[in-house]
């Protein structure tokens, strides 16, 4: 870590290492500076490291793990990740209070379907069945939002360039389903 680096750290200037994390060129800075932000608990920093890791550069997925591996990260990936689950179960409680006083309270998940799944020809515009949603539908999932995932190619194609979608759905949960909280 670059003396800059630990100085921001030292000071526990969250905003200037948020800054370098998200705008500097020199992605060892940004890494540098996200390894800050996680030894001062801010969550952007673990998430943007945790992302990095994922990288198609060999070299950022290195130096990114090895991060990860520090014994001081380590240390406060876990402190963190115990605040959030500790957040998670008060926000739980606070949901199963709402069912019980007969509020509202709902989940929300986002699938991915394949093209293949939404797409099928319908040459009597009748409309066709699509057995995955139908399904959820049947567990009382209600479609909110459909977002299109086009396939990555060099030259643009209109047709067939769909690979799927990621499907955002929603549920609302009666008192008898509060035990689906947890």
């Amino acid at each position: 870590m670059g003396s800059q680096i630990k100085d921001l750290v030292a000071m526990g200037d969250i905003e200037s290492l948020y800054e370098l994390m998200s705008e500097d060129d020199d992605w060892m800075v940004q890494l540098d500076a996200a390894e800050g932000l996680v030894k001062l608990g801010d969550q952007r920093g673990l998430e943007f490291l945790l992302s990095a890791e994922q990288s198609d550069d060999i070299d950022i997925r290195k130096v990114a793990r090895e991060i990860l591996a520090d014994p001081a990260v380590e240390a406060r990936r876990a402190d963190m990740e115990a605040a959030e689950e500790r957040e998670l179960q008060a926000k739980k409680q606070l949901a199963m209070k709402r069912l019980q006083s007969g509020r509202k309270v709902f989940q929300y998940k986002m699938v991915y379907l394949p093209a293949a799944d939404l797409l099928d020809e319908d040459p009597l515009s009748q409309g066709f069945d699509v057995p995955a949603l139908t399904e959820y539908g049947l567990e009382g999932w209600e479609v909110v939002n459909l977002i299109p995932r086009r396939k990555q190619s060099l030259v643009q194609v209109v047709e067939d360039n769909m690979a799927g979608a990621y499907i955002l759905l929603k549920r609302e949960l009666s008192p008898s389903e509060g035990q689906e909280l947890d």
